[in-house]
């Protein structure tokens, strides 16, 4: 597809096998898998529904079909469902659904949720609150969100940003609309009624260890952070 026709979805559908492969190969991307593993575990419950949008090639949603009841996956990019249901054939996955669905085409399932993930689609999307309102509908009372997004206070993050604006590079930069930091985030969850529950910041940058450590501590060192929050 051509770069004036490009968009996050047909990027990700581009890179859907280099995404799921990602896991195992990218320390990364391994650093998200534990992160979110251990969220995982700490706020899906046995019976729970779960839906985890923007869900890829269904690798999270994997970790929380190990707790949950059902997990039901949705992605824009057709590539990411077709992996994501060859894996749960594999591997013999029954509690676990894939779709090919926007965020806007949820709102037939308000209140159908105990839980929600969404790790790293925000960003691609046009406006946080809008989305995020979206997913707490989805919600019934007492349910929970976790999500992630690109950390705005990482002094890595700015670079990349300044690397974009002179060199076009990296490629993904061209799509991504958002990197907030986690009080703004925090401060939307709270104008839509949700009480903060945890914060973690993760994945460093792909830089050698002592450069990483002038970064200071989490909050300015590591790229990504995840949040998770119950709706009132």
């Amino acid at each position: 597809m051509a770069d004036g026709s490009e968009t996050a979805i047909s990027w990700h559908d581009s890179i859907a096998p280099a995404f799921r492969d990602g896991y195992v190969r990218s320390a990364g991307f391994r650093d998200r898998l534990r992160a979110w593993g251990r969220l995982i575990e700490r706020y899906a419950r046995p019976g729970d529904q779960v839906i985890d949008a923007g869900c890829g090639a269904g690798t999270l949603s994997f970790e929380a079909a190990k707790i949950a009841a059902h997990v039901h996956g949705i992605d824009g990019a057709e590539r990411m469902i077709d992996l994501a249901r060859a894996s749960a054939d594999d591997h013999g996955i029954a509690n676990v659904s894939f779709e090919v669905a926007l965020f806007e085409t949820l709102s037939d399932r308000a209140g159908q949720y105990d839980l929600a993930l969404c790790s790293s689609v925000l960003e691609y999307l046009p406006d946080l609150t809008t989305e995020i309102a979206r997913l707490a509908a989805l919600l019934r009372p007492g349910g929970r969100l976790i999500l992630s997004l690109p950390n705005g206070r990482s002094l890595y993050r700015r670079f990349e940003a300044l690397a974009w604006r002179v060199t076009g590079r990296p490629r993904y930069y061209r799509h991504v609309r958002h990197v907030p930091t986690s009080t703004q985030v925090r401060e939307i969850l709270r104008q839509l009624g949700f009480t903060l529950l945890e914060t973690v910041y993760y994945a460093d940058p792909p830089l050698p260890r002592f450069v990483n450590r002038l970064a200071g501590g989490p909050r300015h060192r590591k790229t990504m952070f995840a949040m998770v929050a119950a709706r009132d």
